[in-house]
């Protein structure tokens, strides 16, 4: 590898500057002696979150200028060839550009570095410097968490980067709200905005794509996650069954899940696939961020094995793009924004069964490693009674079973009509989702 080429890529980055980019809500963090690492599914965003990061550090003044910071995406075609035994060039040279003194803060950003192998000794030697930084960026299908934090000796600092909450869906349109209470006009406004948010899905590139073009753009965006995620990097022995088991698993977003019957609907099909098989597609798809899944509420594998899971795809009008059906799946929407956005806010979710009739609660939540404080109940409309007798009732069970701390919420598209009794409160789902206390603090209220 050329000395040459790798001072060009990094001057053509200085050269250009950063691109525009509308900011996120999530703010990677840069610490002292650790690797932050940006992960997420494809299309998320995650190279414009690094930008991002870098234009925090610019206007924080933290480096005085660009000609700090050496960045370099290795999906360039001029480093495809790059080893190694490479990667140790890239500091010298970059230091040679800087001319930095002893002491002076230095950026290294590496998009997609995964891709030369051995890349986390390099990335742990440049750690070693006190004054110096170090991102990388990739599909988590490629940074897997545990082995990230395995190769890099725990000295890593994850971010997820899910795709865009409904707030960034609005500043992505340039219609975020500056406060959190709403007049009837910007009431009736914002519904109408989350309708579409409903929609058109929560990709960032929806923004910019032409209504009659989002479909096939997502059905592109699924090809090339079984091709990236799938095929190339897991080297699948039964491609068609991998592809038609995925779309069957988006097709089932916000619907329960067993291993044992999908591979009876796979074998079904004419795709007999081992039992083993199918619970490592399922593992990959969770840890390529293709489906977030919820267990029962039980601290015993072995129950969380018995009972369905259930599924949420990594965006809705995803799953919609690749299933045959046409119609809206608006109800299963609904509940997939409830799920992202409990995720987006660092909370832990199961769902329960309840009573001998066996009601469903569709989220318990709570932090991580602490008892659940929220049991949500997700509905399109509350106008007609028997559906709120439905949803409180569950939540009535619940309460008498894990105590009187837990709190009732119901979550719904439209507010219940005047003369409806309620017992329990109920948000509707724009509001609860731009509730920006809620979004600082954890809170799930």
């Amino acid at each position: 590898m050329d000395n040459d080429l790798i001072q060009r890529c990094i001057l053509d980055f200085h050269e250009a500057g950063l691109p525009e980019y509308i900011t996120r809500d999530v703010c990677p963090a840069l610490m002292k002696n650790m690797v932050t690492t940006i992960v997420g599914g494809r299309k998320t965003g995650k190279t414009y979150l690094a930008y991002q990061a870098i234009g925090d550090l610019l206007r924080a003044g933290s480096i005085p200028s660009l000609a700090r910071v050496c960045y370099l995406h290795f999906d360039d075609e001029r480093l495809l060839e790059m080893q190694a035994a490479d990667l140790r060039r890239i500091d010298e040279v970059f230091l040679g550009l800087t001319q930095a003194a002893p002491g002076d803060p230095l950026i290294f950003v590496f998009d997609e570095i995964h891709r030369i192998g051995g890349w986390e000794f390099f990335a742990l030697r440049l750690n070693r410097n006190p004054d110096w930084r170090v991102m990388v960026t990739g599909s988590s299908a490629d940074l897997e968490e545990d082995k990230v934090g395995r190769q890099l000796r725990g000295k890593t600092l994850t971010t997820r980067l899910y795709p865009l909450s409904f707030r960034e869906f609005l500043r992505f349109r340039g219609q975020e709200p500056d406060r959190n209470e709403y007049s009837t006009s910007e009431t009736a406004r914002l519904s109408r905005l989350f309708g579409e948010y409903l929609t058109t899905g929560s990709y960032p590139a929806m923004r910019d794509t032409a209504c009659e073009d989002r479909r096939e753009l997502l059905r592109q965006y699924f090809n090339s996650i079984v091709a990236a995620d799938f095929l190339e990097n897991r080297h699948i022995m039964h491609p068609l069954s991998c592809k038609l088991f995925l779309r069957n698993m988006l097709r089932r977003n916000a619907g329960p899940y067993m291993h044992k019957k999908e591979r009876n609907a796979l074998a079904s099909m004419g795709h007999p696939v081992p039992a083993n098989t199918i619970s490592d597609w399922f593992n990959w798809a969770c840890e390529s961020y293709v489906i977030g899944v919820n267990a029962i509420n039980s601290p015993s594998v072995k129950k969380q094995e018995q009972n369905y899971r259930k599924l949420y795809a990594i965006d809705w009008a995803l799953a919609g793009a690749v299933s045959a059906f046409r119609e809206p799946r608006t109800t299963q929407a609904l509940e997939s924004v409830v799920y992202w956005e409990l995720q987006r806010r660092g909370l832990q979710t199961s769902y329960e069964i309840v009573g001998a009739e066996k009601f469903e609660v569709d989220f318990v939540a709570g932090m991580p490693d602490s008892p659940p404080c929220m049991a949500i109940q997700v509905c399109m409309d509350l106008s007609d009674p028997s559906t709120v007798a439905r949803e409180e009732r569950a939540l009535t069970r619940l309460v008498q079973r894990l105590g009187s701390d837990l709190e009732p919420l119901i979550i719904t598209l439209h507010d219940p009509p005047a003369g409806i009794e309620l017992r329990y409160p109920v948000r509707k789902a724009w509001q609860w989702c731009l509730d920006m206390e809620g979004m600082r603090k954890g809170n799930l209220r």
